[in-house]
């Protein structure tokens, strides 16, 4: 694109329209120009580069994690946040199709825009509208999951009265009157109850917890002295039909079988899910997933290894921190999820160890004082 095109574009914008054309002249044979390729990225979130950058042809979508945020095309900008802010960027940028920006280096942007009131208001107002939009969407979103856990919820009620059907046929089949004996089957069908009641509860709590956020409703968090044995026995056992766990082992090495903790149980299974099944993801056929208990004295130690083929290296920075997931059915949240449970809500660390092609542990601590 040659300098009087560019002019052109930019003296319709909203961030230099009231610049005289030598401004825009000067400003247009200054800054780089740039070319994408479809599908080129042109920064990544979390990249420290410093430069805004003014679309001229073509189209450029922007990302925060998996989600899209925005698609921009010629006139409109991005990248002023890292010239404002000096911070890392906070969104990635691709093209769509062929495009070709123009790049405002720090220094230029200090040189032509800073200095210049009207041209910070129209960057003001272009970030108030995006902040509004961002608003409007996360609220939109935050509906469709209340009105999503609402209507689980309904669903849910039907299993209350299998619920009761199935404890009517459990006490039938242990027996009546005193003389009676147990039917053959009674204890698969108590475990069948058992495991339903359990689950149900668990449902029960979590679209309880989520509609009660919705709503802005505080929820207290409770915590119980729970035995940690137990709680992974059962966690395994409820999750061994998982089609990521099929024809995996799962070894439970436990110190002391009688540690008790101050948890909310059904949050430290949740955690145990995550990564005992994201194990299961990592590992080959017939693998072995390992999961620990010990202590130093201090702390309670967990820690879930697999042999499997490790993180890569370019997915490292990410987690923890994004939605990021390399199941083709999964969506990211599970390791979010976790970081929360054990960090925020019981004061503990989860981190990780991972080699591509021997596999990967993660270990979360619970600390002593908050467990005994």
């Amino acid at each position: 694109m040659d300098t009087d095109q560019k002019i052109s574009l930019l003296k319709h914008t909203d961030l230099m329209s009231f610049f005289d054309v030598g401004a825009l002249r000067q400003l247009a044979e200054n800054c780089r120009e740039i070319r994408l390729r479809k599908n080129e990225t042109l920064f990544e979130e979390g990249s420290l580069e410093i430069a805004m950058y003014i679309v001229l042809s073509g189209e450029v979508s922007i990302s925060k994690g998996n989600k899209q945020i925005a698609i921009l095309g010629p006139g409109q900008y991005l990248g002023e946040m890292s010239l404002i802010e000096s911070k890392s960027r906070s969104a990635s940028a691709k093209a769509v199709s062929e495009a070709v920006l123009m790049e405002v280096s720090e220094d230029q942007f200090n040189r032509y825009l800073a200095t210049e009131p009207k041209a910070l208001i129209a960057i003001m107002k272009t970030l108030s509208s995006r902040i509004r939009h961002d608003l409007e969407v996360m609220a939109a979103d935050l509906r469709k999951l209340s009105i999503f856990a609402h209507d689980i919820k309904n669903y849910l009620s039907p299993l209350s009265l299998a619920e009761l059907y199935l404890e009517e046929l459990l006490v039938k089949s242990k027996g009546t009157l005193s003389h009676h004996t147990k039917r053959e089957g009674f204890e698969d069908l108590e475990k069948i109850c058992e495991v339903i009641s359990d689950a149900k509860a668990g449902l029960d709590t979590l679209t309880n917890n989520s509609l009660s956020y919705s709503k802005k409703i505080k929820v207290d968090y409770i915590k119980n002295k729970t035995l940690i044995s137990p709680l992974i026995k059962k966690t395994i056992e409820g999750i061994s039909c998982h089609k990521y766990l099929k024809g995996k082992a799962i070894k439970l090495n436990l110190e002391d079988g009688t540690w008790e903790g101050k948890i909310n149980a059904l949050d430290i299974e949740r955690v145990l899910q995550n990564l005992i099944i994201n194990a299961g993801h990592a590992s080959t056929e017939e693998g072995l997933i390992e999961v620990t208990v010990k202590t130093n004295g201090k702390d309670l130690l967990f820690s879930i290894s697999d042999k499997g083929y490790g993180i890569p290296e370019e997915v490292k920075p990410y987690l923890f921190k994004d939605s990021v997931t390399t199941k083709a059915d999964g969506n990211g949240f599970g390791l979010l999820s976790c970081k929360e449970i054990i960090e925020e809500r019981h004061q503990g660390r989860l981190w990780y160890d991972s080699t591509v092609g021997q596999g990967t542990a993660f270990h979360f601590t619970l600390p002593i004082e908050s467990s005994w």
